[in-house]
């Protein structure tokens, strides 16, 4: 069942159905909590991923190697002789002249970075006396709980993970290099969302407005839709919470465009002039049919120290910084409906350190628990399987019957999604030890064995 057939069930048993767009919003608000709050419940099976967790080793300038930070902007960083990739951000760049350490904010390039202040160092002038220290690495956005790490390239199998207190105690020494043995939880890291308005532009907040626009677009807006608007600062490969909703309704006939304005600059000042530089950090704006109660999308970026964005069209042909991790350098395009990029509701983000520190380029396989996106779109389905999606039902009439007050009913919905509860832990977290043994149908019955080790010796079955 999608979102709509979930709804429309919850209100067949409640016998009232108001037809109001709020009411319709709150009952999906509701499901959307006992929906998080189930899947979070439990390490169900279809609730874990497997993905390949990249891990870098740091790099060292030399005469192969150097780096070059400009006169005009002294944040920003070009590399010669090597590539910037967009596992730095968040690393540390650090000038070995006198040690001095600096963020990395934003890898926009194989061959242009910026860091998070200004570069004390020469400028216009290549550097060898630096080095880009991978001491941390970020997991998944989704990642609710990691369940376990292997490394298969080395042969070590499932590798050893300790709490940030533990090796606190052993004092492990990260200054050793060497094949990853040891993972370490780190901390977590939530930053601040949009202030919402414009310092530069005399505080003008976050709006939207249409503008009639000329010429001809790939799949323009739709007349007579409304959609609403939010976007998130990035920094260090991580997302910000959103800012508030704007909404704007395109006129019934005509071509029009959005135009949003004040959005937070987040450029820098340098002291020399009263306007902001580049720093890195780059707004990334997401759009709704509200309409059709559609889903939140990436439809583009603004830089740092840029606040105005025109949305023209549904479908984003040309190429546009995404953030990390949606390419491997920060120049995307959507080439296809698969590449669409949802909102993922903005979590603290997690970080591990690893023991020994890798030299050069590892990987390993992590499997986890991961938080689903929440269900907006009347499409939308839950990740739970398909014949458990009336538990959601019964959960969310169970909480609207305990608002009412009619005990008697919130107890029998109750009773409904703790039998489903009860049905899929002995589904999904239970697993029959005694593997099966298939075998061919056209054996002799003494050689029939049900159960057993698989195998594939057929001998006597003539």
């Amino acid at each position: 069942m999608n979102v709509k057939q979930i709804r429309q069930r919850i209100f067949d048993q409640m016998d009232y159905f108001p037809d109001l767009q709020q009411y319709k919003d709150s009952v999906v608000r509701r499901m959307n909590d006992r929906y998080q709050e189930l899947c979070d419940s439990a390490h169900w099976l279809w609730i874990q991923k497997q993905e390949d967790l990249r891990l870098d080793g740091d790099v060292t300038g030399g005469s192969g190697k150097t780096i070059t930070v400009s006169a005009s902007n002294h944040r920003k960083v070009t590399a010669s002789g090597f590539s910037f990739s967009l596992q730095m951000e968040g690393q540390i760049l650090k000038d070995t002249t006198d040690n001095k350490e600096y963020t990395i904010v934003r890898v926009e390039s194989a061959t242009r970075l910026y860091i998070h202040m200004g570069f004390d160092g020469a400028k216009d002038t290549a550097l060898t006396d630096f080095k880009i220290e991978m001491n941390r690495f970020p997991l998944p956005d989704d990642c609710i709980e990691v369940l376990s790490y292997t490394d298969r390239k080395n042969d070590r199998g499932k590798l050893l993970f300790i709490s940030n207190p533990m090796q606190e105690r052993v004092y492990l020494d990260f200054d050793n290099t060497g094949d990853p043995s040891c993972i370490i939880e780190n901390e977590f890291v939530l930053d601040d969302p949009p202030l919402g308005y414009d310092i530069r532009g005399q505080n003008k907040v976050f709006s939207a407005q249409t503008v009639s626009s000329g010429g001809s677009f790939f799949a323009a807006l739709r007349n007579g839709v409304t959609y609403g608007y939010k976007y998130t600062i990035y920094r260090e490969g991580r997302e910000s919470p959103p800012s508030d909703e704007v909404t704007v309704t395109i006129p019934d006939s005509g071509q029009f465009s959005v135009v949003l304005e004040g959005m937070d600059d987040t450029g820098f000042y340098d002291g020399t002039s009263s306007k902001t530089s580049k720093s890195g950090m780059i707004k990334l704006v997401y759009r709704r049919d509200i309409t059709i109660d559609g889903k939140w999308e990436l439809i583009g970026s603004v830089k740092s120290n840029d606040t105005t964005f025109t949305d023209s069209t549904l479908v984003r042909t040309d190429v546009f910084d995404a953030g990390y991790p949606n390419q491997e350098l920060s120049d995307f395009a959507y080439t296809d409906s698969t590449e669409v990029k949802r909102f993922q509701e903005v979590g603290p983000k997690q970080y591990i350190k690893v023991w020994y520190r890798p030299t050069e380029k590892a990987k390993l396989e992590m499997r986890y628990h991961f938080r689903p996106k929440n269900l907006e779109a009347d499409n939308d389905v839950p990740v739970i399987p398909v014949q458990y999606h009336v538990i959601l039902v019964y959960l969310t009439l169970h909480d609207m019957f305990l608002q009412m007050q009619d005990m008697a009913q919130a107890q029998i919905f109750e009773g409904r999604a703790e039998l489903m509860k009860q049905q899929m832990r002995r589904r999904y977290l239970a697993r029959d030890d005694e593997p099966k043994r298939f075998t061919r149908f056209d054996r002799p019955r003494r050689f029939r064995n049900l159960f057993g080790p698989p195998t594939s010796d057929f001998s006597g079955a003539n």
